[in-house]
């Protein structure tokens, strides 16, 4: 299993995260032996949020036993802060914890900053005081304020989506992050499921040697292919250049 630093968090992440939006409907047994198997190959990163709350209380009996070896990153679609407050303390509930190490603000409008009258910042650097999260990361569909959120200092995590039909101004993004030292998660690296040949998506992202990759999994088989190209990572070479031509050529039409 490879690993990175996650920005000027030093908190050493597996580069494949494993994301549960797609664990909705799965029996808490079957998500505990997601987590287990997913933990014994070595992924220590998961990635969830407080709209799925039937998630985060399995997730959390899932991870009870070893809380301490499991990085967790979470966050709120909230506009004001004392709703991000709330959903903070629900998803600390629903995970059993007392802290989660990166808490996002989500927002795809604007960038939240300290004083603002929405609050949200404010509540979580209240929330970082109080050690009930550890780092503020930002997750956003907008590439300005990916960048803006980089630059700002604000940030020490963002989350924003990476994939095969990521322009090159997005893929900028990576020398950004490493400028300024923050952590940089792709999201959507499946296009919201429009893309199925896990293996080009998989190299890929796996050719930025900083960027950690959420991989939505749906059940057992999911995490199964995705451990195998952990272990056997497709070769970036002129065959796999044209094969993911040919991918983005066929998509588009």
């Amino acid at each position: 299993m490879e690993y990175v630093t996650l920005g000027r968090t030093n908190l050493m992440v597996s580069r494949s995260s494993l994301g549960t939006k797609l664990l909705q409907n799965v029996s808490e047994e079957d998500i505990q032996e997601i987590v287990n198997t997913a933990y014994e190959v070595g992924i220590n990163f998961f990635d969830t949020s407080s709209s799925y709350s039937n998630v985060e209380l399995k997730l959390g009996h899932a991870i009870y036993s070893r809380r301490e070896e499991i990085i967790i990153s979470s966050g709120t679609k909230a506009c004001l802060g004392k709703d991000a407050t709330l959903d903070l303390e629900h998803s600390l509930d629903n995970l059993n914890s007392d802290y989660i190490e990166i808490y996002h603000i989500t927002n795809d409008e604007y960038l939240p900053v300290p004083g603002t009258d929405d609050g949200l910042y404010n509540e979580m650097l209240k929330a970082r005081r109080d050690g009930k999260i550890r780092f503020i990361g930002f997750t956003t569909h907008n590439l300005s304020l990916a960048q803006e959120a980089i630059s700002s200092g604000l940030y020490d995590v963002i989350r924003y989506p990476l994939n095969i039909f990521s322009l090159e101004e997005e893929l900028a993004l990576l020398k950004q992050a490493e400028q300024f030292d923050v952590g940089l998660i792709a999201i959507k690296t499946l296009c919201s499921g429009k893309i199925e040949n896990i293996p080009l998506a998989y190299g890929f992202l796996r050719q930025y040697e900083n960027l950690v990759s959420v991989w939505g999994i749906r059940n057992i088989d999911d995490l199964q292919k995705l451990i195998y190209f952990e272990f056997n990572p497709p070769k970036i070479n002129e065959q796999f250049k044209i094969e993911l031509q040919e991918l983005k050529n066929s998509l588009k039409n």
